[in-house]
């Protein structure tokens, strides 16, 4: 009888582990998209299904849960924490940062000096968050690439006679993406109607023809799926590009996704705003060194103007402005050097918190494009 128990026990934990080695061929295996093909990148997502944010732009079906803890470095600043009240600020010790006076729009901002801004130590703790699957290199934390490139752009405005060229492309990748109190089925609801909303202060505050595409990319057949929305963005973005060559700025505008208890907000013009995120890619996986396949001859001025928006936020509009965020892969940003994807609030942001932080972006946009301090 004993035997046979033995045996018993021998034959099921030879079953478990044919079962977890199955597990992971199956995981190691399966069809990725052409954006993430690291196989311990992808392991240890199908492992660790908490980290969502690290999964948003790979494994899109992933989800967010009601017990999903954020990670220490997602937080903007060390008081920054999952409360309705993420506005404050630390300075790190030694490093003096110079906050100004209200501002004549009534916001408070902080500037920083060129000495601060040439130290890699503070690059990395107070303007990037680097995703901890990639590095930075010294090249691309250089300020005289980030700060010393001009990203004007000639002809920028002009009358609103219907003749002038379109200069800004927005568009959508994950077009489906909606809001706290969005409508189900209504496309003015999702991140595409708060791009119609940045579009229309663009041209009508500021003077600048913008191209709207409104595609949702994500949506197959009438079904979310996100497995090829970059794909299919890269192939109708490029065709929008090529047949309009006087576009020299595409925005991929998204909203994040977030804990639920985590609520991105500020108040700007005395509005409650949805804080802003831009995004980078550099093609870099600590693991297997460049990315090949992800070659982005436009990246150090897509982090070039990334970073120069984010000074324009804070100098402005204080915490509006989150801390960039740089990943991996490349998200399409070699379309063009001025291209950056811009995270807007949160799933549970309010669509009036959204098209509020249209207005502070808006102007982020036109004071580097234009030059205007």
């Amino acid at each position: 009888m004993k035997k046979e128990i033995h045996c018993h026990s021998k034959k099921m934990n030879k079953l478990r582990t044919a079962a977890a080695a199955a597990a992971v061929i199956w995981c190691l295996t399966r069809t990725s998209s052409t954006f993430e093909t690291d196989w311990f990148a992808r392991l240890s997502s199908w492992f660790v299904p908490l980290l969502t944010y690290e999964q948003q732009y790979g494994r899109q079906e992933a989800g967010y849960a009601s017990d999903y803890q954020v990670p220490d470095w997602y937080y903007e600043e060390q008081a920054e924490r999952p409360v309705n009240s993420d506005t404050a600020m630390e300075t790190a010790a030694g490093e003096e940062v110079q906050a100004a006076a209200a501002l004549s729009n009534g916001e408070v901002g902080t500037t920083y000096t060129r000495k601060q801004l040439k130290k890699k130590s503070f690059l990395l703790s107070k303007i990037f968050v680097v995703d901890s699957n990639t590095s930075m290199t010294k090249e691309e934390l250089s300020l005289e690439n980030l700060l010393d490139k001009d990203l004007s752009v000639e002809g920028l405005t002009g009358e609103a006679d219907g003749s002038r060229p379109y200069k800004i492309l927005i568009y959508h990748t994950h077009g489906s993406e909606s809001f706290a109190d969005s409508r189900p089925g209504e496309k003015e609801d999702t991140i595409i109607g708060v791009g119609s909303y940045l579009a229309k202060i663009l041209e009508e505050k500021y003077g600048i023809a913008v191209y709207h595409d409104e595609t949702a990319y994500d949506v197959i057949d009438g079904a979310l799926d996100r497995s090829k929305a970059y794909e299919n963005a890269y192939s109708s973005v490029s065709k929008i590009l090529q047949e309009n060559p006087s576009i020299e700025v595409v925005i991929d505008l998204h909203r994040d996704g977030v804990d639920e208890e985590t609520h991105l907000v500020t108040e700007v013009g005395g509005k409650p705003t949805a804080k802003i995120m831009f995004l980078n890619g550099v093609s870099r996986s600590n693991m297997n060194g460049e990315i090949d396949y992800l070659k982005n001859p436009n990246k150090l001025t897509n982090l070039a103007f990334s970073f120069q928006m984010y000074l324009k936020g804070k100098e402005y509009y204080g915490d509006y402005v989150r801390k960039i965020y740089v990943r991996s892969l490349r998200y399409n940003l070699h379309l063009l050097p001025r291209t950056t994807l811009i995270e807007a609030g949160a799933q549970n942001n309010t669509l009036a918190e959204e098209k509020n932080a249209m207005e502070p972006l808006a102007d982020i946009l036109y004071k580097v494009l234009s030059k205007e301090e």
